[in-house]
């Protein structure tokens, strides 16, 4: 407990009782996780307030309680410690307690709507492959060296950070590849984290649910290079959009390097089972043949070419390694062949994503394009009709299902994606993901193209509440075999 208060000197306010010789077992911010002899992070959430579980984590043998409101008169038999800011104090007190040497660390964020999790997940591939030591944390998991976690947020909270970041640096990792998500960014879920490297993909509609306005989410992903760059920091910025425009106008004092049109650019020359590609790059060409599926890989891989330049890479280092890339799990990623039709999956949740998923595909197609997908429930629903106009638009055949409904009915949800239809292009309701599945696939014909979107590599559907186990890629792998001739 006196270590304790030592770390955190400058932020106290107060104590109540006057400390006397006590360890502390262990810390955390859920109170399901208490043990005896733990303190107890009573942190507010946008929609829970950890002082509302106090007494529970008291029940479960809580020692101390850091809040930032006045101690309880009422919890008499734990010690409660108020500070100033306890972004500020949880950061002060996870890094010391892990015993984290962040300056000894390379830490590369890389935030963006659509984009984040292919160039962080090749970034770290590469930098593997190059002999470079890395971990990566996102979306897809969390892999620490020969250590892969099962990834419960993209961006984890300061208190699971500092326990991953203990795991690196035992087992000799020192760069660590981060997604950095607008929700952490913009709570300061990160506070006090400082990157040497910021990494912006693009920004498209998603998110508004909780930022409201495209002009907040921007606002929100900016601050990656405002507030949570070190000062000798450097950005790689792709310019696919008008928001990586602006931004590298605003960031005129940073030390940034632009890509996808800027210093860095490229042609797509051939699509087949693979992108073949024409890179410019600092006044010279290459032909670079990869095993990527899908244009926007392209944009993305010239994120991941900027990236490797601002770490003091040459071309040469990186192009051999670049033709063992393949698509992230989850990313266009080809799960079957049935019927001498193809079936991929993407995690394409957005407008944009979804058009630009479609569109990669088109040119290779051989009879229909298909399109099954869905709208999370409780989320931004303006951009239900979007999807609904781009996938009638740009596929034979879609195929509407239940995609995370939360607490919405999903037929009100696929109600709101109908109204985006052209009503031109045929469609299926089938509002269980599973029938849905059967359906598209017993209706498969030769040369067809069916995709299957908004899920990716997620492992489970959330409804009411529930996260109830179900993978897009197990369920189609089981009806492939079940339809299977005898």
């Amino acid at each position: 407990m006196k270590e304790l208060i030592s770390i955190l000197e400058g932020e106290i306010v107060k104590i109540v009782p006057q400390p006397s010789k006590i360890f502390i077992n262990g810390i955390t911010e859920n109170s399901k996780e208490v043990l005896p002899g733990y303190l107890f992070i009573a942190k507010r959430g946008c929609t829970l307030n950890g002082e509302d579980f106090i007494p529970e984590a008291i029940s479960k043998g809580a020692k101390a309680i850091l809040r930032e409101t006045p101690p309880d008169p009422l919890f008499k038999e734990v010690f409660q410690i108020q500070v100033r800011n306890l972004k500020k104090a949880l950061f002060q007190l996870v890094f010391n307690y892990y015993e984290v040497p962040l300056d000894k660390l390379f830490l590369i964020g890389v935030t963006g709507t659509n984009g984040k999790t292919s160039v962080s997940y090749f970034t770290k591939k590469v930098l593997s492959n190059l002999g470079l030591k890395s971990a990566y944390l996102g979306t897809l998991f969390y892999e620490l060296g020969d250590e892969i976690l099962e990834a419960k947020e993209t961006t984890p909270s300061l208190l699971t950070l500092g326990k991953l970041f203990q795991k690196t640096v035992k087992k000799g990792i020192n760069t660590i590849v981060m997604e950095v998500s607008s929700h952490a960014l913009d709570q300061d879920r990160i506070w006090g984290i400082k990157f040497d490297l910021g990494v912006f993909t693009n920004l498209s509609q998603d998110h508004l649910d909780y930022h409201l306005t495209m002009e907040n989410y921007y606002q929100a992903k900016k601050k990656l290079f405002t507030h949570y760059l070190k000062p000798e920091g450097k950005a790689v910025i792709s310019l696919e959009t008008s928001y990586g425009e602006r931004l590298a106008k605003e960031l005129s004092d940073l030390p940034k390097l632009l890509v996808n049109d800027g210093e860095i650019g490229v042609e797509i020359l051939e699509r087949t089972e693979g992108l073949l590609l024409k890179v410019k790059s600092r006044g010279k060409e290459y032909q670079i043949s990869t095993s990527l599926v899908g244009d926007y890989q392209a944009k993305n891989l010239m994120t991941l070419w900027g990236i490797l330049l601002a770490l003091g890479y040459e071309e040469e280092d990186f192009i051999k390694v670049l033709k063992d890339l393949k698509n992230p799990p989850g990313r266009l990623e080809l799960v079957a062949e049935f019927k001498e039709a193809k079936i991929l999956i993407d995690y394409a949740h957005t407008p944009s994503a979804l058009e630009v998923a479609l569109k990669s595909l088109n040119p290779l197609k051989k009879n229909r394009l298909i399109v099954l997908f869905g709208c999370g429930g409780n989320r931004d629903a303006s951009k239900r009709p979007l999807m609904g106009k781009i996938a009638s638009e740009l596929s034979d055949l879609v195929i509407l299902t239940s995609d995370n409904p939360r607490f919405e009915e999903p037929l009100e949800i696929i109600k709101d994606i109908k109204k985006g239809l052209n009503h031109k292009t045929p469609y299926e309701v089938i509002p269980d993901r599973k029938l849905a599945l059967e359906w598209a696939l017993k209706n498969l014909k030769k040369g067809d193209i069916l995709l299957i979107a908004g899920k990716g590599h997620e492992n489970y559907l959330e409804i009411k509440g529930q996260r109830i186990p179900f993978s897009d890629k197990e369920e189609i792998l089981k009806i492939v075999e079940n339809l299977k001739p005898l």
